[in-house]
């Protein structure tokens, strides 16, 4: 509301410039006053876009379709994830000790306390007390302490084949920060799991391995959880085909994409791909493309300070007036008001 009160305040100043300029008689007014005029109208408008109605009922159930469905996605593929424990131990690295990690298989690792660097993925990872690190592809890796620490490290081995595809979707590191923090209830199964796999007892390493996968897997939603799994990444698991067409819009959504375009990316007929899109992302290519050049939109006039114009011609539109069509059908207003709007709120 706050802001409300402040586009309501640009109102009132809007007008009083109209009619300061202008007679009792009406809006005959001297040279200028037609920048006057549209200072008021914008600031209608403006006031208008802050003081929306919340989203339609329908709208809302969409979304909630949507969000089931990814959860019910996310279920079923999370259930392909089984791992058999081959090692588990507990490491004390004084500072800067190194410790390579074995090669060929999928470490896990929970600073128990302390911090340590890991090396050998694409940037170095820095870990602190408390956070777990997942590295689900095998490689040659290496532990460093950057003070006295205590690290619980595992090694597994994907147990069934149908993990292999989410396996592959997931980042070459998957840090999970204040694991047990946000997930207390595994802080027993995480001593479970050392007390399983130095005894001698029998099944002791079934019952580790559905330990390992129970704390891993748990890994992997809370890395979904804290927004850091990139857009559609279920996608690129259930299907990669129309995955590649997804990564092809956003890489390059100024390009003129077509069905028959799409469709040649992801390796299918026309009709096939426009349909299995449908059924994967929840909108036809053309709306999923809208969006994405909306999206990028609002960063250019944003972030970039682009003018409408160039954002235009940047996201494959024919003309300026075009794109402002898009831009309001998808937004409610015009570029030029939408990057007012947007700068206003974000000095409140």
């Amino acid at each position: 509301m706050a802001n409300a009160f402040r586009v309501a305040e640009h109102l009132v100043e809007g007008f009083a410039v109209l009619m300061s300029a202008s007679d009792c008689s009406g809006f005959e007014r001297s040279e200028g006053n037609d920048d006057d005029r549209a200072q008021v109208v914008a600031s209608m408008e403006l006031l208008d876009t802050v003081l929306a109605p919340p989203a339609t009922e329908s709208a809302v159930r969409a979304a909630a379709r949507s969000t089931s469905v990814d959860m019910i996605l996310f279920d079923q593929l999370l259930a392909r994830l089984e791992w058999t424990l081959v090692d588990f131990r507990r490491v004390e690295l004084p500072p800067t000790r190194s410790l390579e990690l074995a090669r060929g298989r999928v470490g896990f690792h929970h600073v128990v306390s302390g911090s340590i660097e890991v090396l050998g993925a694409a940037e170095p990872v820095t870990l602190g007390t408390g956070a777990l690190l997942l590295l689900p592809r095998a490689g040659a890796y290496r532990m460093r302490a950057l003070e006295h620490s205590v690290v619980a490290t595992g090694e597994l081995v994907l147990s069934s084949p149908a993990g292999d595809s989410l396996v592959e979707a997931l980042p070459d590191a998957l840090v999970a920060c204040c694991f047990l923090a946000r997930e207390p209830h595994l802080a027993s199964l995480m001593e479970g799991l050392a007390s399983e796999y130095s005894g001698m007892r029998a099944g002791a390493s079934v019952i580790g391995s559905r330990l390992a996968t129970i704390i891993a897997s748990a890994a992997v939603r809370a890395w979904v959880e804290d927004g850091s799994a990139p857009d559609h990444w279920l996608v690129a698991v259930e299907d990669p085909h129309i995955a590649r067409a997804i990564a092809a819009m956003n890489d390059d959504p100024g390009s003129p994409w077509t069905v028959e375009s799409l469709a040649h990316i992801a390796r299918a007929s026309r009709s096939a791909f426009a349909e299995r899109f449908h059924e994967v992302v929840g909108d036809p290519p053309a709306r999923y493309l809208a969006r994405i050049r909306m999206d990028r939109a609002k960063e250019l006039l944003r972030r970039e300070q682009l003018s409408v114009a160039e954002t235009a011609l940047r996201l494959g539109y024919g003309s300026e007036a075009a794109f402002s069509r898009a831009f309001r059908r998808y937004t409610g207003a015009s570029p030029a008001l939408w990057r007012r709007t947007a700068l206003l709120t974000a000095g409140a």
